[in-house]
Order: structure tokens, then sequence, then C-alpha cells
């Protein structure tokens, strides 16, 4: 581990380096110890499980997911995923960066490419938690959409009630809310 990425309800994400070819990978760690709820165990193993199957440039490739014992007996929750370089929305925001209209045109181009694909997915996959923070503009440029810990698989024939409420406030619509999450509702994010 070389350095803390950040961190939320989920866990924390640390930049590493991968031991068997030197790259740097981003480590997601999350605590079963720290877990409010078996619903969070929940959400970790259906990020896990979306990540697996995501085969798009702008979504970090999942590398590996395992189960640690830490010495204290806690059981940790490790996600590696390809590293992106660069910051996110959020930090240019707050460190004053400003964009041009064409270059906030293409922001959106980005995003809703990677949300076309998401959509696509049969079934959907619906990220639920799209904001400033979790889209990566990398040193070239171009945007990633990462933490897919709020993910849901949309299950045949729609948004359905549900007892799960995850996202950020500000960016969740009204029905994700109410617990029935759709594709529409990244698109509302």
């Amino acid at each position: 581990v070389e350095r803390r990425l950040g961190g939320g309800s989920q866990g924390e994400t640390f930049a590493a380096r991968d031991r068997t070819d030197g790259n740097l990978v981003a480590v997601k760690v999350a605590s079963l110890r720290a877990a409010e709820t078996w619903k969070a165990v929940e959400l970790w193993e259906r990020e896990v499980a979306t990540l697996r199957q995501l085969d798009h440039p702008a979504i970090p490739r999942y590398l590996a997911a395992f189960d640690h014992r830490s010495p204290e007996g806690d059981v940790l929750f490790v996600l590696a995923q390809q590293f992106v370089a660069g910051r996110s929305l959020a930090q240019l925001v707050a460190a004053g960066h400003k964009w041009t209209l064409p270059a906030w045109c293409d922001v959106a181009r980005q995003v809703l490419a990677v949300l076309t694909y998401l959509h696509r997915l049969q079934p959907p996959v619906v990220h639920r938690d799209l904001k400033p923070s979790n889209l990566m503009q990398g040193d070239d440029g171009h945007l990633s959409v990462i933490d897919f810990g709020a993910v849901q698989v949309q299950a045949p024939g729609g948004p359905e009630g549900g007892s799960t409420v995850v996202g950020s406030h500000g960016y969740m619509p009204p029905e994700q809310l109410k617990g029935r999450a759709s594709p529409q509702s990244d698109l509302y994010a």
C-alpha cells in the first residue's frame, strides 16, 4: 500500500503496488466488523460480482477480490481494480477548476457512453451513486466511472420497491429514495 485515496460508507480505497508485476492498482478494503448491517456485506458482494462482468474502457478493470482475516480477528473484504491516475470532478471543483461549455459537453458525452453500456446490459446495471466524486478525470482527460458500491442489477420487468436506499442526497431522484432505482435514476444523477 502506497497511500490512502479516499473512503466512504463502504470502506477505504488505497493506491498499492501489485507484487506480481509492480503495476499501481486501486485497492478497496471493507471491514466486516465495521459493517452496520448484513446489507453492507450483500452490497459488497454485488459490487464484486458486477465488476467481474464489466468490460468498458471508462470503468476501471476488475483484477481480484478476496477475504482476509486481520491479526485482530476482523474479516476484511478486499477488491483490487485498475488504477486511474487523475482527480475526481469533486476534487477539481474544490481546487477551483473551471470547465468551458465544450468541455462540459465532453464530460456529459463520456458519462453517457458509460451509462449507455451499463443500461444496455441484460439485465441492466444501475450505478445508483453517480456524483462528482465518483467521476475521475484521468491525466489524459478521459473520464472513468468509479465506486460501484451501490450498484443494482435491474430485475427483469423493471424496478420493484425495495428496502435498500443507497446513494448520495442531492444526486438521488425521488424514485430511488423509495427503493425503486432504474436506469433513468442514473441519468437524473
